[in-house]
Parts: structure tokens; sequence; C-alpha cells
């Protein structure tokens, strides 16, 4: 797009003479240094009107040494960083070639340019003139909203004036002018549609054999074997070895900009669960606060923990119900706390239980189960009532009696070399008795049957009621 400057932008890519006062008071600053002051921006305003933007931008950079953040120095140095920006920007190849510049090119003068006029802004925001210096210069950055927004700014404090009408009617016209001569967006072909999901690629990954897919749908695929799902190649690539093609998705989502917006919607839709939303792990009943290591090497769990580790890193473990033969109704909420990626394919997780839900309804979802949930927690207890009073003794006194317990373990496990280890620095204390609870009856073995039962009560006395055995 062409610069506007030489109509609309001319009023303001001027040197604006720097004023003269005789009271010291209105100078701010020793007779002097101020005359000094007048003096570079006086010898500034001259270089800049003989076209010698160089030696203006060193005038008023000398000026503004001394006279830090003065506004009508700002604005001519922006001018002049303005102005030497564009000359070089007009500049033709042949002048290059014969007369080469040394210095800043066209792209840092414009920076510049656009610093001084946000200083300018800062220290007054209520002319129009620093506004027009702000989109100029962005308009010499090709930052055309960017531009159209500092006018709009600027109208905001001077409805009225003519200068910012004028340059903002320019800056749509040229605006259409370049939209206009723009070359045509790439058809969407099947050039950039994966052959695994038939959508347009999204992150796509390319294969040492040419041939390019999703990067989820790549991982999904080699779940089941390390193959080319198009050729049958067989592919040494890991899950950490699946670089992006740069260049590839530059170009998808600049030319299918909308569609590409739907891709990454649903990508983050299957990423990253709602609020109520959770992914599930069918195996074993883990309540709050138990740690757990898992070796995930199904393909259906395999692609879920990739969803998660690009998500909250968070998911739902729950059991088979016994006296149902279907999945329990309760689970628990478990945070990965570590995730080793092994070159089978293969994840080693560690985990640890955080919080209690209730399904709602669940579903399948590319294999693996997906929940609408609701949490669970005990019925808090009124402050002050004796009930409560009666909960926090028992808390007390039963992590007196948890801590007595795991030393005296520790003891009885030292010399017989025992690998289960009991950590007093994992306990919550007794102030959150339904947390302490939960960390206790972790202390003992339950079945299954009995850790759901507890899993579903929400009485925090009624259903961890259980003290280690001190003998």
């Amino acid at each position: 797009m062409a610069s506007p400057g030489a109509t609309s932008f001319a009023a303001v890519l001027v040197a604006e003479d720097f004023p003269w006062v005789e009271r010291e008071e209105e100078m701010g600053m020793a007779p002097d240094k101020y005359r000094e002051v007048f003096d570079l921006a006086q010898r500034g305003a001259r270089a800049f009107r003989d076209g010698r933007f160089d030696e203006a931008i060193s005038f008023y950079s000398k000026a503004q040494t001394l006279r830090l953040g003065d506004p009508i120095i700002l604005s001519n140095r922006s001018s002049a960083f303005c102005m030497i920006s564009q000359v070089l920007r007009e500049r033709s190849a042949a002048d290059s070639e014969y007369q080469p510049l040394n210095g800043l090119d066209p792209t840092t003068h414009a920076e510049l340019a656009l610093k001084d006029a946000e200083k300018v802004l800062a220290i007054d925001s209520n002319s129009p003139r620093p506004y027009l210096l702000k989109a100029y210069a962005l308009i010499l950055l090709e930052q055309y909203h960017e531009a159209q927004e500092a006018i709009l700014a600027g109208l905001q404090v001077d409805p009225l004036s003519p200068v910012l009408q004028s340059c903002l009617s320019d800056l749509h016209r040229n605006a259409n002018i370049a939209a206009g001569a723009r070359r045509p967006r790439l058809d969407r072909t099947d050039d950039f549609k994966c052959t695994l999901c038939f959508k347009l690629l999204f992150q796509p990954v390319t294969t040492p054999c040419g041939h390019s897919f999703c990067r989820s749908c790549l991982h999904q695929s080699m779940d089941h074997g390390n193959k080319c799902p198009m050729c049958r190649t067989v592919l040494f690539i890991g899950p950490k070895t699946y670089p992006i093609s740069v260049m590839l998705s530059n170009i998808i989502q600049k030319n299918f900009p909308e569609e590409y917006a739907e891709r990454k919607s649903e990508h983050e839709t299957m990423t990253y669960a709602g609020v109520d939303m959770m992914p599930l792990f069918v195996m074993d009943v883990v309540l709050p606060c138990q740690k757990m290591a898992l070796n995930i090497f199904e393909p259906r769990y395999r692609l879920m923990v990739r969803r998660i580790m690009e998500g909250n890193h968070r998911m739902g473990m729950v059991a088979i119900d016994s006296a149902t033969g279907t999945v329990a109704d309760c689970g628990c909420e478990v945070e990965i706390l570590e995730c080793e990626s092994l070159p089978d394919g293969r994840f080693y997780l560690e985990v640890e239980g955080s919080r209690r839900f209730r399904i709602l309804r669940s579903w399948d979802q590319d294999g693996y189960r997906v929940a609408e949930i609701e949490w669970l927690q005990d019925i808090s207890l009124p402050e002050g009532s004796q009930e409560r009073k009666d909960l926090m003794e028992r808390a007390n006194a039963a992590s007196e009696l948890a801590t007595t317990y795991i030393w005296r373990a520790r003891e009885i496990a030292r010399p017989a070399k025992r690998t289960r280890q009991l950590d007093l620095e994992s306990m919550p204390g007794p102030h959150d008795p339904e947390k302490f609870s939960f960390w206790l009856v972790n202390l003992i073995n339950l079945r299954p049957s009995d850790r759901l039962d507890l899993m579903r009560l929400r009485d925090t006395q009624e259903s961890r009621g259980v003290q280690p055995e001190t003998t």
C-alpha cells in the first residue's frame, strides 16, 4: 500500500517552531540551558526544511537530552524519522546501487518515529498531531488497522478536526486499493486436506516419505502401528519428534482463516474439557490424596493422555461397580504430576487424587469415555456449632494418632527394608476434615467396594471415621 503522506499527512510532517520565552519561570530550567535548547531546536527545524533529516534528528536528539520530555522536540523528531523512512522507501534501486547508504533501515526509522509519537501522547493527548504522527508511523510499518485505530482515537479528542477526517478518508481509500490489488487466495483443494480425518489440515506434520497429516491424526494412527497411513513406509519417529510444518501451517492459516478457526476450536474442545466435562480412565477406585503410578499402553488411552497433557493435566478415574457390572456412578479427579513418554508410545504417569465427582451421563469419544459430571463435597457444618466442634476435636485426635502410627511404622519397616513410604509431609492439616479424612483412609487397605462406598458419602464423621491401628 502506498504511503498517503504527500497529501493528507503533510500538515503534521513539518517542523514546529520551538517557542522562546522571556521569563525564567516559564523556561522551567536555567536560562543558558534554555537558550542552548532553543538554538538546537532552531537548527533542527532549518535542517528539516532543507531536507537534511539526519542532521535534524541529531539536533533534536541533543535538545531532547537537555530538555527531557518536551512534546515539541519529540514531535519534530518523530516527523523527521517518518520523513527519512519514507525517503528511503521511495529510493530507487538504481540510486541504491550507485550511491549506497549506511545507517538504519526504513523500518527501524518508522519504529523510532512510533516511539516518539507514543511518548508525546503520554505527555499531551489533547492535540491531534501526536495521533497523526502515530498513525503515519504505523502506516510506514504496514500496520494499517492499528493506524486507523490511532486516527479514530484522535477523532474522539477532536471530532471536528479536518486533518484527522482527511487522513482517515485517505487511509480507507488506499486500503481499498491495496485490497483490490491483493493476489487471490488459494483454492481449497485436497492438497490441504488430511487423508485421515478428511478435514482441513490442523497443525500439519509432514513425514519423511512426504505425506502430510494433522499432528493429532498421525499420533492416533501410530498408536496402532509405526507405518505411514498412505504408503506404509516404516516411520522411525516418536511423539516428541513431530515438528509441525511451519510453512504449510502458515499457508493454511492465511488462505483459509475461517475454516482454520473452526478446526482450532474443534481441537480445543477435545483438548480442554469444559468445567463439567471429564475424560475418564476406567481402572480402579482412587480417593482424594491418593497417589498412584500408571502405565498407559492402550491406543485409546494414549490418545486421551496426549490431549490431557495439552490441556489441564487432569482426568477422572473410575472403577467398574461390582454390584452392577457397569462403570461406577462416582469417581475422582486426578492430576498428572509426572508424564514420561516412552519410545514405544506408552506413557508412564504419576497421578494424585484431588476431587470427587458424580457422573451425570457419559459417552464414547474416539474410543475412550467422556462424562458430564457434578462435583461432590461433604456437607459443611455451621461455624461455631457443636457438631463442628466435635468434628474438629476428632480430627485433631486422629491427626495425633496418625502421626504416632507413621513414626512407629517407620521404625518397624526400617530393619525389614520395606519399600512402602509413609509420608508425614503430605498429611493435610486437621483444619480441613474432609481432605484429612481421605488421607487417613489411604493409610489402610480397603476393598474397592468399600472405597467406592466412602466416595459416595458426604458426611465426614460417618464416612471416614476410621483410625489406623496403633499396634
